[in-house]
């Protein structure tokens, strides 16, 4: 007898064998689509499957790869962000979709103090001089960490985390919320303009929303302080690319600190064509690793596919989605 499918859309390590493991278990096929997938592909491969469930990292879950599976019933993110699910027409076919909203919480937070120091301290721009054979300790100014005033757009629990890092640092800590929060303890909530005026770093902790303009963008840009660093470990949407290289090559911001962008893995032209030759942009960006470590990887992994198999077995999911009225 067959046994229903659930496909794995795509993912950002090497194997699916705990996927499939914990699918086997349940009486489950797991069909693992491996490669990241267009919409025309992922809509090829689930018409042939006909899953009951998808477990989906960063692929587009569109209207129409959801009207391929009339069968779905679950739609479990491998993450944290929802901006590649079409949520009405979840909502619309009744189907649960889940998420895991805090299995990066350290490693984000890490991530986004490690890109900090790097740019304080020079530590990326020193090891590429000297690896192009120069030697000039004086080739830029650096910055004591404890000094800085850090802005931290966002107050979820990743937001709160990096900020009360960088209090633990002795660092002066500003923050936003779009709602009312409890802030960690040494955190000034402030208005977005001050935060803008005030910070040395902002660090932005917000969710993106499809087809929005970008939270950051030419004006908010020209608020910044001159010399400033701007970090985005949220959503690449965020930021509008083409008013950011402009805004550094005028000094505010003096720098940027990426983990992610637009349209992954594309770096813009626009970025990329900044980032080389004499008059270069001070850029660092990471491949969206900021939520990356053995240990959240592997929780990421197992709590998105248990979640996806509550559902299946109408038990309620650990981390639902609220979905919008159908």
């Amino acid at each position: 007898m067959t046994r229903p499918t659930i496909v794995l859309t795509d993912r950002g390590w090497d194997d699916a064998d705990i996927e499939r493991q914990l699918c086997d278990d349940a009486g489950y096929d797991l069909v693992d689509v491996q490669e990241p997938a267009g919409e025309d592909a992922l809509v090829r491969a689930v018409t042939e499957a006909d899953p009951v469930g998808i477990l989906f990292c960063w692929a587009p879950v569109t209207a129409r790869v959801l009207a391929a599976a009339p069968r779905l019933a679950v739609a479990s993110r491998l993450g944290v962000g929802l901006d590649n699910i079409d949520l009405p027409e979840a909502a619309r076919r009744n189907l649960t979709v889940t998420r895991v909203p805090d299995y990066c919480v350290e490693e984000v937070s890490d991530h986004v103090v490690a890109l900090v120091h790097n740019w304080a301290r020079g530590v990326t721009a020193f090891d590429r001089d000297v690896r192009d054979g120069r030697w000039r300790p004086g080739m830029r100014d650096l910055r004591r960490v404890r000094d800085l005033t850090v802005g931290v757009w966002g107050l979820g629990a990743i937001g709160s985390a990096t900020a009360a890092k960088f209090a633990a640092l002795g660092c002066t800590v500003v923050g936003h919320n779009r709602s009312v929060v409890v802030p960690p303890a040494g955190v000034q909530v402030v208005s977005p303009a001050d935060l803008l005026a005030r910070s040395d770093v902002v660090s932005l902790h917000v969710p993106a929303v499809p087809g929005a303009t970008p939270l950051i963008g030419a004006t908010e840009l020209a608020a910044m302080r001159p010399g400033s660093l701007l970090v985005n470990t949220s959503r690449g949407a965020l930021v509008d690319t083409d008013a950011l290289v402009s805004a550094l090559r005028t000094g505010t911001p003096g720098a940027a600190a990426l983990d992610v962008l637009p349209a992954e893995p594309e770096v813009p032209e626009v970025l990329r064509a900044a980032m080389t030759g004499p008059d270069a942009v001070d850029v660092t960006i990471t491949p969206h690793v900021a939520f990356s470590s053995t240990a959240s990887v592997t929780e990421l992994r197992v709590r998105a596919t248990e979640d996806l198999l509550r559902v299946l077995r109408e038990e309620p999911p650990r981390d639902p989605v609220p979905l919008p009225s159908p």
